[in-house]
C-alpha cells in the first residue's frame, strides 16, 4: 500500500467515509491479515494536537481476512465553527499488530471547510 495519500477535504458537520485495502507488494497482491490488529486515525494540528480521532470499534472497522480498513468520521466530530487550528492540519492512519509492530499506512493533509448550512 502506498503511503502517498491525497489531501482529505470535507465540509464541517458532515459525514466523511473512506476505505483502504492493505495488500502485499508481491505480484499476487495478497491482503495483509489484520487479525487482532487495532487501527487509529488522527487529524492533528501542525503542532501535533489531536483535533479528531477514530479508533477500531469507534469510527474504524476492520475486515481482517481481506485487509480492509474503513474509516467513518461522524458529523459531530467536525461540527461548529472551523477554528484556525484546522489550518495546515495533517492526518495519519496507523495499524498496530498484536506483536506490538506499528505501521503508518496513510498520511497527508486534511482540509476542513465551513459549510453553508448549519444545524
Amino acid at each position: 500500500m502506498s503511503t502517498q495519500a491525497p489531501t482529505l477535504s470535507m465540509v464541517a458537520g458532515t459525514t466523511y467515509r473512506f476505505s483502504a485495502t492493505w495488500a502485499s507488494d508481491d505480484p499476487s497482491a495478497v491482503p495483509v491479515d489484520l487479525t487482532g490488529c487495532k487501527a487509529t486515525f488522527v487529524v492533528a494540528t501542525t503542532q501535533g494536537k489531536a483535533l479528531l480521532t477514530c479508533e477500531t470499534g469507534n469510527g474504524i472497522e476492520l475486515v481482517p481476512s481481506e485487509g480492509d480498513i474503513s474509516v467513518h468520521i461522524r458529523p459531530e466530530q467536525t461540527a461548529g465553527t472551523v477554528s484556525p487550528e484546522w489550518s495546515g492540519a495533517r492526518y495519519e492512519l496507523r495499524i498496530t499488530f498484536p506483536s506490538g509492530d506499528v505501521y503508518s499506512l496513510l498520511r497527508g493533509h486534511f482540509q476542513l471547510t465551513p459549510g453553508v448550512i448549519h444545524g
